[in-house]
């Protein structure tokens, strides 16, 4: 390669190098009001979320690897219709490969213990089994295979499959991430899953003006729709508004508000 094709080489990967940010600590505070014919009801949620490794940012601020592979520790609290909810867990990712994680989550006195072992067959590729147990209830069991297809930069195209050990409910899920050039990006997913015989899906997409701040929609099969969107202050602090209701019952309403700090 002569000088003259690697200096434009060598000033995009340094101006990549410049834009990626590194985070290892995430805080976020979500307000959810409802509103049905007349009723109303607002709950809360604090979760925050510690990785023991930096985690790189893929231009957006809020835009990660598909696949995971830091060790991290997780807890959040919900008031949910008058219901305390808590939750606790954790991953571990050894050098050799294995993955190990565990929950804890209580609500109104019940409890659901989960644990899970997983491999990462290689930086694309993990495959995972859960073990969920509700109290007084027998143990369910829950498979998962992810992959990541790495296309240009830091563009990808992510699949998920899963499955319980019975095969009653199954689904795909897939992601796709890509540079639009001059500091806007998109992010797109769909998921389809069966339970029992009733099929659904999903779809989302994200639209990036810059790496602070974007706006998106979702929608679904129940008809379903949501409207967001999300701006970055600082390197470090997030707002973001959402709004969602239903084409076939417009008195059906939610309001969200949340704030996020990345550290």
């Amino acid at each position: 390669m002569t000088l003259k094709y690697a200096l434009p080489v060598i000033a995009l990967v340094a101006s990549a190098a410049v834009s990626a940010e590194e985070y290892q600590a995430f805080v976020g505070l979500n307000a959810d009001h409802y509103r049905a014919s007349g009723d109303s009801e607002t709950n809360w949620k604090l979760d925050g979320t510690y990785f023991f490794d930096k985690k790189v940012t893929l231009g957006p601020l809020d835009q990660f690897e598909y696949i995971n592979k830091v060790t991290n520790v997780s807890a959040s609290f919900r008031r949910e219709f008058d219901t305390n909810i808590t939750r606790i867990g954790g991953e571990y990712f050894a050098e050799n490969g294995l993955v190990v994680s565990a929950a804890h989550t209580r609500a109104s006195g019940d409890y659901v213990n989960e644990v899970g072992l997983g491999y990462l067959v290689s930086n694309n590729f993990i495959v995972r089994v859960n073990a969920v147990k509700p109290e007084d209830e027998s143990t369910d069991f829950m498979f998962s295979a992810s992959y990541n297809h790495q296309l240009q930069g830091n563009d990808y195209v992510g699949f998920t499959a899963y499955a319980d050990d019975e095969f009653d409910y199954f689904g795909i899920s897939s992601k796709y991430f890509a540079s639009l050039g001059e500091g806007r990006f998109i992010a797109a997913g769909i998921t389809l899953d069966d339970n029992d015989g009733s099929s659904d899906w999903s779809a989302e997409a994200d639209y990036y003006f810059s790496k602070m701040t974007s706006v998106g929609l979702t929608y679904n099969k129940a008809d379903s729709y949501s409207l967001n969107a999300k701006h970055f202050f600082s390197q470090n602090w997030a707002v973001e508004a959402r709004f969602a209701s239903n084409t076939d019952d417009s008195t059906l309403k939610t309001y969200s508000l949340g704030v996020t700090g990345q550290f």
